[in-house]
């Protein structure tokens, strides 16, 4: 078979249907007959699976259990505090009240501000509570409202908390208070801002749009567009399908995993179609018959297609040691997604393509009498040249651009504050400062610390006066009794998420202990500090066995110990100047705070597991080359050949990854804006030029162990 990137010259073409120079092979055949079986059963397989994901958002975990991490005290705490998840406890909302000329409340304000209080008693599954504060220096007020979903994840509190808000600023806008402004925040408006609702369906709008345009603007086909966008869709539904089967089966599967699932699915699919499809036209110039065409491009493209898949799902694989509950659960949910993904690209986009035939490539059909539409590689042509010519000049630039990037990491911090996961401009968030200005007590969040069931008065009263002998401890006072355990509410003197927050509960924990064994801290700040404590706990595991399952898939896909060493280093130094450019972007562009601590182990799972795809696709076409020539010139055909399809897929899971931006919940959005930096570095900077750049500088040692195969073995011509 004739590798030739010229344009084939020739006699018109023969109709597919006269009879061929060759014997047709026996994959051919099967596609031939298999692929109308293969259509129907993948949308009888997508209607199924359409059917069982309406009940996705039902089986998903959003309630604490499914983040806390297990066995530490904060979480024993928060089953004690919420024993039947079906019967959450009621979340408070704060409503509170300032003037933008900060100016005292005048006494129509103070007026309006009680009928606003007596107001939100007629909000169903609202109560109000106490009375209505006002600031010492007169200039805010602040009333505080009870609301009691019914079952957990219900929107009984989105509900009351929109109406709320609608009811209070309907006073704060009247013209009789001019300047009066009305927020709600607290627990409830906090998470009411962070979680957004439904997103799944904007989601997958978002990212078919995305990947709509990316494909009209590489294929310039009204039609072909079309058929991997589609192959896509339905990979993305039976997925979904999958995702609602393991939730049933017990597995913690969360609003995340359900973003992350259909954002990784789309853009997987659709870039293992590009490889397809791309090899495909390249084959239909030079078979007559488009069934022996597809036949060689999925033998051509199938390892490094499935040796990409493997990598992704043995990297999300490896979220199954962590302990955080809702890590854990997508690795095997993203796992399942790109194994559908795959098998979609091999079965189902095939048999669309078989069944279509090549007027799909329409205006540019390659046949044997014309390549054209099939061999247009002069941008990627010349870039080649350029690598080939000055390999070390290349290296050295890319590396110390991405090296300069990397130093983006100094202004990155991780933060335990609930705050900065809603977007900065949101009504809680502003509410929030108000608070934290005029009324510091309501503001700071207590701890609560539980004793062992019949627990003597004395001991009670021994913890008690420990925990007020702890430093940055404002206050201890008896709380409400957890069942038949008595309890202890604590009140810091200091930010409650800060360092000096975390020191005072473990200091606090270890007081505890010596008064009695089994007495338990928790409450919010100590959730957040366990949390991150497990994070980093699940980082220090995860990440090595991340690199060390992507080594030895690349080492048993290219049989080299030198390549995967030198790929994966150049993938570890992309992500550290991706989350470098992220931590610059979202702290002096976005505006956001801290990040959360799992932010890490997410990104770099995926940029790992998704950056060294690109380099699999480029080196598996790489080595199917060095069988015939020299290293060097390897790079250069290679290079050339896949330079327009990797761009235009690194394109497509950048702008789905990209999707995620839309979501409140900000680290959801850093992980999806982080992840599209990182692939189009991955795409742009490292496959495109310093991976190339590399091998080319070590030649034949690329390869070791392995022997090259000696450059002037002749080429076989298929028989086609």
């Amino acid at each position: 078979m004739s590798k030739s990137f010229s344009k084939i010259q020739g006699p018109p073409s023969a109709p597919e249907d006269a009879a061929p120079s060759a014997r047709p092979t026996r994959l051919a055949r099967c596609l031939k007959i298999a692929k109308w079986p293969l259509l129907l059963a993948w949308i009888a397989a997508a209607v199924v699976a359409t059917a069982l994901a309406s009940g996705l958002e039902d089986v998903q975990r959003n309630d604490a259990a499914a983040y806390l991490p297990g066995g530490f005290d904060s979480s024993r705490v928060a089953a004690l505090a919420e024993p039947d998840p079906d019967r959450p406890e009621a979340e408070t909302a704060l409503v509170v009240y300032h003037r933008t000329d900060r100016a005292r409340l005048t006494d129509a304000d103070r007026t309006a501000v009680a009928g606003d209080r007596r107001g939100a008693a007629a909000i169903p599954a609202t109560r109000p509570t106490g009375t209505v504060l006002f600031s010492a220096d007169e200039t805010a007020a602040l009333f505080a409202v009870q609301i009691q979903p019914a079952h957990a994840d219900d929107d009984t509190v989105t509900t009351a908390v929109e109406r709320l808000r609608e009811h209070v600023q309907r006073t704060a806008s009247g013209p009789a208070h001019s300047g009066l402004r009305a927020n709600v925040t607290g627990e409830a408006g906090l998470d009411v801002d962070n979680d957004g609702g439904d997103v799944d369906g904007p989601l997958m709008l978002t990212s078919m749009a995305i990947v709509a345009v990316l494909l009209l603007l590489t294929y310039r086909s009204p039609v072909l567009w079309l058929v991997p966008l589609l192959a896509a869709g339905m990979a993305v539904m039976v997925a979904r399908g999958a995702a609602y089967g393991l939730a049933r089966a017990g597995l913690v599967v969360t609003d995340l995993a359900s973003a992350i699932l259909i954002v990784l699915v789309f853009g997987a699919a659709t870039d293992y179609a590009l490889l397809l499809l791309n090899r495909y036209r390249e084959e239909l110039s030079r078979h007559a018959d488009r069934h022996e065409a597809l036949a060689e491009a999925l033998r051509r493209t199938t390892p490094a297609i499935a040796a990409s898949a493997a990598t992704v799902t043995v990297g999300m694989l490896c979220l199954l040691v962590a302990d955080l509950a809702g890590l854990r659960g997508l690795g095997p949910v993203a796992a399942a997604g790109v194994v559908i993904a795959l098998v979609a690209t091999l079965t189902l986009l095939p048999a669309m393509l078989a069944c279509a035939g090549r007027w799909l490539l329409w205006p540019r059909i390659p046949t044997p009498a014309d390549a054209r539409g099939a061999t247009d590689h002069r941008l990627w042509h010349a870039i080649a040249a350029l690598v080939g010519r000055r390999p070390g000049l290349v290296t050295t630039l890319v590396t110390a651009g991405l090296a300069i990037a990397a130093l983006g990491l100094t202004s990155l911090h991780t933060s335990a504050d609930p705050l900065d996961k809603v977007p900065p401009g949101s009504d809680s968030v502003a509410g929030q400062h108000v608070l934290t200005r005029h009324f510091p007590q309501a503001a700071s969040v207590p701890l609560t610390v539980v004793l062992p069931t019949r627990t003597a008065q004395a001991t009670v009263t021994a913890a008690q006066q420990a925990a007020r002998a702890t430093p940055n401890v404002a206050e201890a006072e008896p709380g409400r009794p957890l069942g038949d355990r008595p309890t202890l509410t604590v009140g810091l003197s200091v930010p409650p998420y800060g360092q000096a927050a975390a020191d005072t509960i473990n200091d606090l924990r270890h007081r505890m202990d010596d008064v009695r064994a089994g007495i338990l801290v928790g409450g919010t700040p100590a959730v957040q500090l366990d949390y991150r404590q497990a994070a980093l706990d699940d980082t220090v595991r995860i990440v090595p066995l991340v690199l060390l399952a992507v080594t030895l898939i690349l080492g048993l896909l290219l049989r080299s110990i030198i390549a995967p060493l030198m790929l994966l280093t150049t993938v570890v130094l992309s992500f550290a100047a991706s989350l470098g450019i992220s931590a610059l972007a979202f702290t002096h562009v976005l505006g956001f705070g801290g990040v959360a601590a799992d932010l890490f182990v997410y990104i770099f799972v995926f940029l790992v597991a998704l950056g060294v795809d690109y380099n699999i696709f480029l080196m598996e076409r790489v080595r199917e080359e060095s069988r015939h020539l020299p290293t060097g010139q390897a790079v250069r055909r290679g290079l050339t050949a896949t330079g327009g399809v990797i761009t235009a897929a690194g394109l497509v899971l950048a702008g789905t990854f990209a999707a995620l931006a839309q979501i409140p919940d900000i680290t959801v959005a850093e992980v999806g804006i982080a992840v599209a930096i990182g692939v189009l570095i991955d795409t742009l900077l490292v496959r495109a030029l310093q991976v190339p750049a590399l091998v080319t500088l070590l030649a034949e040692r690329t390869w070791w162990p392995s022997r090259a195969t000696p450059a002037a073995q002749p080429r076989r011509r298929n028989p086609s």
